[in-house]
C-alpha cells in the first residue's frame, strides 16, 4: 500500500491501509490490514530522516528485540519491523479501546483509578521480571484491550538491565519530562523503581484529573520532580495519599521497591 508523506509516496509492502489513527512529530500510525491473512495491525511509519540517525536505528532494532522477548499479555505485540524505502516502520498489535490519556480526560472514579494502577503494576512486574525498565511510562503509552486490561506500548526508550549500552546523549532529556523520575531528570542510572515513580505521576492524574506539577517549561518540571513535595490530595481522596507519597518519593529507597510489592499493597 502507498502512504503519502511530505508529498512523497511510501510503499509498505504487504499491508493495505484502512485509515490513519494517529500522528506525532516523527511518526504516523495507520490502521492497516496485513494482506496475507487479513490481520488488522497498527502500522507505525516513522520520519525518513531517522534512518540517517545511527542512535535511533539502534533503538529501533532494540525495541523490536525487547518486545519480542517479553511475549506476555501486558505488552503490545510487534509482528514486523523494517523499512519502506527510507521510512522505518513497525507493524504492531491493534488495540482499539483507546489510551489511558483519553480515559483520564473523560474522568475516572477513584476506585477505577486504583484498579488501573494495580493492573499497570502487574504489567510492570512482568516487564521488570525480564530485566527491562520502560523509562517512558505515561498515559499515552498505556492502551486497553477490549476486556479493559491495560497494555503498555512504546519501548523505544526501554533499557535492558543486563546491557551496558547507553543510547542516550549526555545532558539530553529523551523521555517525557512530565513523567520522569528525579534520578532520570539528572541522568543517573535507573532501575524498576523509576517506572514506579512515573506510575505515581499517572496515579495522581487518574485521581484528580490534573497534572502533578503545573509547569510548561522543561526546566521547571525537572526542578519540581527534584524538589517539590507531592501535592496533597483533597479530603475525599486522602485515603490514597500514603500510596501516592511512596510512589513519588524523591529517594528510590523510600518508594515501593518493586511493582509486585505495589500490586500486593493495592490488592490488600
Amino acid at each position: 500500500m502507498v502512504i503519502t508523506r511530505e508529498k512523497e509516496p511510501v510503499a509498505v509492502a504487504g499491508y493495505r491501509i484502512v485509515h490513519r489513527i494517529g500522528q506525532g512529530g516523527q511518526a504516523q500510525v495507520f490502521l492497516a490490514e496485513r494482506e496475507h491473512d487479513g490481520l488488522l495491525v497498527a502500522l507505525k511509519v516513522l520520519d525518513r530522516t531517522l534512518r540517517q540517525d545511527g542512535r535511533f536505528l539502534e533503538r529501533f532494532v532494540r525495541e523490536y528485540k525487547l518486545i519480542a522477548s517479553l511475549q506476555n499479555d501486558f505488552v503490545a505485540r510487534v509482528y514486523d519491523q523494517g523499512f519502506a524505502g527510507d521510512y522505518p516502520y513497525l507493524a504492531m498489535e491493534y488495540l482499539p479501546s483507546g489510551t489511558l490519556a483519553v480515559r483520564i480526560h473523560e474522568g475516572l472514579a477513584s476506585r477505577t483509578a486504583l484498579r488501573i494502577a494495580g493492573q499497570v503494576a502487574r504489567a510492570l512486574d512482568a516487564i521488570h521480571g525480564h530485566g527491562i525498565v520502560h523509562r517512558d511510562l505515561k498515559p499515552a503509552n498505556i492502551l486497553f484491550r477490549p476486556d479493559a486490561r491495560p497494555v503498555i506500548v512504546d519501548f523505544g526508550l526501554a533499557k535492558s538491565l543486563a546491557s551496558n549500552t547507553n543510547l542516550t546523549v549526555a545532558g539530553q532529556l529523551v523521555a517525557t519530562p512530565r513523567y520522569m523520575s528525579p534520578e532520570q531528570c539528572v541522568g543517573k542510572p535507573v532501575d524498576p523503581r523509576s517506572d514506579l515513580y512515573s506510575l505515581g505521576v499517572i496515579f495522581y492524574e487518574m485521581l484528580t484529573g490534573r497534572k502533578l506539577f503545573e509547569a510548561d517549561r522543561v526546566v521547571d518540571l525537572v526542578s519540581a520532580h527534584l524538589n517539590a513535595p507531592p501535592p496533597r490530595l483533597p479530603p475525599e481522596l486522602a485515603g490514597y495519599q500514603g500510596i501516592l507519597d511512596r510512589l513519588l518519593a524523591k529517594d528510590p529507597e523510600a518508594r515501593f521497591q518493586s511493582a509486585r510489592e505495589l500490586f500486593a499493597h493495592i490488592a490488600i
